[in-house]
Order: C-alpha cells, then structure tokens, then sequence
C-alpha cells in the first residue's frame, strides 16, 4: 500500500506540472497533447514502481534461507540466499554482495504448468 501511495503522489505531481502548461481555451480542461503526455508519464511512473517481479533491496525477503537471482550496482546478476542474521552470501567471486540494488524471487517448478 505504502508503494501504491507512492504512485499516486508522482502522478499527482505531474498532473499540476501539466495543469499549468496545458491548459486549453477555455480554461476547464488539459489538450490533447497535455493528456497525451500524462498519458506517457504516468505509464513510466507505474512501470517504475512495478519493476517487472524485481524488489528493491531495501525490502529483504521475508523467509531466512531464501534463494533469489540478484543484481549489483555494476549490473552483474547472480544467485544468491538471504538470511537475517548474515544478509545476502554467494559463492560467485564477481557477485558484490554488499552493493545488492534488486532481487527476484524463484518461482518454483510446477509440472502440472508444463505446456506438453
């Protein structure tokens, strides 16, 4: 919830800052090419904020022990497992361990999902 707030807070920020560029003749409603360009920014606000799957780092895993594919502030992705007592560890030597920007976590095999 505190993400989606977050959201709405960006998309109401660039509803006045086109408000105030856009307005058409009659003073009621934003032009076409205002709405067109909210349109544009409020999709690159939510995709932002969605990130496709991947979580902040700023928001470890719940469970300890958890296996996730990471990436580091050089763009290097690798596995790695979390636990509360010792953070994220990895036996990948390239992995920067201490500098995690986002990870995702695994979904596990289903058979059942198998499109054969």
């Amino acid at each position: 919830m505190q993400e989606l707030e977050k959201i709405l807070e960006e998309i109401r920020a660039i509803a006045i800052e086109l408000k105030n560029k856009h307005w058409g003749d009659d003073e009621r409603h934003l032009t076409g090419k205002g709405i067109e360009v909210m349109c544009v920014q409020v999709e690159q606000i939510i995709r932002k904020h969605t990130n496709d799957g991947w979580i902040s780092a700023d928001e470890p895993p719940k469970k300890d022990y958890t296996a996730v594919f990471a990436v580091d502030k050089h763009d290097y992705y690798f596995v790695a497992v979390y636990d509360k007592e010792h953070g994220y560890r990895t036996n990948d030597v390239g992995a920067d361990v201490d500098n995690i920007v986002a990870y995702c976590l695994f979904n596990p095999y289903r058979p059942e999902r198998n499109e054969e």
